[in-house]
């Protein structure tokens, strides 16, 4: 039981721990902040998309019963999704300014299981495809949703939600041709497919965590923490959300609900209990929300979820 506690505190810390890089070469200022940028677009357009095509690749085995999981991953991440953006919004009232408020709904919402969640479950359960799956499958669903609903809690205006976006985007496309490299067996013929796609994949949690560690070094540490609306939001990111999914999961799985067992769970906790999206701060620049606000929410959320992913996850343990 705390064996499974200690493993993931481990892992957590060292993924956070790769944040320092980029802290200090922004505080020596060898690079700064802006360059983060570039980084990012790289992340996003080239090393997210391949670590999906490689774990897709490599992880998963079409059966029926895979499309099952597939077909309820999709459905517990919309429906999910949905109710916890309408719960943000009576949670966030007391702030009065709309910019902060709907900062304040993104980033209680939306998780960094794309850039942190796919690459934490897939080094703490390699033998659990189901679970890295449930969160690629949950990746894709909060990918669509940035672009509908967090665009709209950015902005207040529905008319700036962009649709083609939201359904023609890296993550879908890479998950495609996953699949698609996964049905036809071409690897088993061209093994350098699967090797090129792994190598890109490699960078994704050094590259997302000095990005995250950048935008440290351009903040005062102490605002991270100094700020009660901060803790806020990531008690609602961290712990009431993922709290609430975990507990109907469950229920589910009690109630013996197809294709809800343990490594569902597990992969949904996983997709949940991430702090708040990467992307936070570039819908914040392009959208014109609340920048200060989505870089504290983002960093404060990420160093305390070094504490809450693994306390949660021993509690889960204690249930499964």
């Amino acid at each position: 039981m705390f064996d499974a506690f200690f493993i993931m505190l481990k892992n957590v810390a060292v993924f956070v721990a790769l944040a320092m890089p980029g802290f200090i070469l922004v505080k020596t200022k060898l690079l700064s902040q802006e360059h983060s940028g570039v980084m990012s677009k790289f992340l996003m357009y080239v090393g997210l998309p391949f670590m999906i095509v490689t774990s897709v690749v490599n992880k998963v085995v079409f059966s029926p019963s895979t499309l099952a999981v597939i077909g309820v991953a999709v459905a517990v991440g919309v429906v999910f999704t949905l109710l916890a953006f309408f719960m943000s919004k009576p949670t966030v009232l007391m702030e009065k300014d709309a910019k902060k408020q709907g900062m304040m709904r993104f980033c209680s919402v939306f998780s960094n299981n794309g850039f942190l969640g796919i690459p934490l479950a897939a080094a703490v359960f390699p033998s659990q495809p189901t679970v890295v799956l449930v969160v690629i499958i949950i990746n894709i669903i909060t990918n669509v949703m940035l672009y509908t609903l967090g665009v709209y809690a950015v902005t207040g205006d529905g008319k700036s939600m962009n649709i083609k976006k939201a359904l023609i985007n890296p993550v879908i496309i890479a998950f495609i041709v996953g699949v698609v490299i996964n049905l036809t067996g071409v690897v088993q013929y061209v093994p350098e497919i699967n090797t090129f796609s792994t190598h890109f994949s490699s960078v994704v949690t050094p590259l997302s965590m000095t990005i995250l560690g950048m935008k440290m070094g351009s903040v005062k540490i102490s605002s991270l923490f100094l700020e009660i609306r901060t803790y806020y939001v990531s008690a609602l990111k961290l712990i009431v959300y993922p709290v609430i999914i975990v507990a109907l999961m469950l229920l589910c799985k009690t109630l013996c609900v197809p294709f809800i067992n343990t490594e569902f769970v597990l992969g949904i906790f996983m997709a949940f209990s991430m702090p708040t999206a990467g992307l936070a701060s570039a819908f914040a620049d392009t959208y014109d929300g609340d920048g200060e606000g989505a870089v504290k929410y983002t960093l404060n959320s990420t160093i305390l979820s070094v504490i809450t992913i693994p306390v949660l996850y021993l509690l889960i343990t204690l249930l499964v």
